[in-house]
């Protein structure tokens, strides 16, 4: 009996050694980020979140919600967007990846965001590259919308990570 808990216990410190070796160390890998061509460092030593470590950007908290381009939901002509920008297909327009922000984020209220800027959210199932194209309401401060396809159902992220490239 002793000589399996000699080996119980062996399997368990080396396993915590190998695990505290790669929780403390500093295991990142390159990759190219192909919107901007600068390098992205991910930390691969969680599979379930991956950290990205920009040095170019910060970081906000936002509440993420989404918006189709419809009449009840924007104004009279839904799909221009603040920037003037036609949305193409206002059913199928979910692949276009873009946003709109709170106005407290754009540059004309001193916000850090210009219209045509490219961000980087994380949100669940919509991280990812969106370009800021629209604008919020005025009463929304500390959000983002996902521009969805009509017929997409509703989803909200109560914290989103918006990195923005400075």
């Amino acid at each position: 009996m002793k000589h399996y808990i000699r080996i119980v216990a062996f399997i368990g410190l080396t396993l915590t050694l190998i695990w505290g070796t790669t929780l403390f160390s500093e295991s990142v890998t390159p990759t190219e980020d192909i919107l901007t061509n600068d390098t992205l460092f991910i930390d691969s030593t969680f599979i379930d979140e991956i950290e990205i470590e920009i040095d170019y950007g910060d970081t906000i908290i936002v509440k993420a919600t989404m918006y189709q381009a419809t009449p009840f939901q924007c104004d009279d002509s839904p799909d221009k967007t603040a920037d003037q920008t036609k949305i193409p297909n206002v059913d199928s327009c979910s692949h276009l990846n873009w946003i709109a922000v709170s106005q407290d984020l754009l540059w004309f209220n001193k916000g850090p965001i210009r219209y045509g800027d490219t961000v980087y959210v994380i949100a669940g199932h919509k991280t990812g590259y969106y370009i800021v194209h629209d604008a919020m309401n005025k009463r929304w401060t500390n959000r983002i919308d996902f521009l969805e396809s009509i017929g997409v159902e509703a989803y909200r992220y109560n914290k989103a990570e918006l990195i923005i490239n400075s």
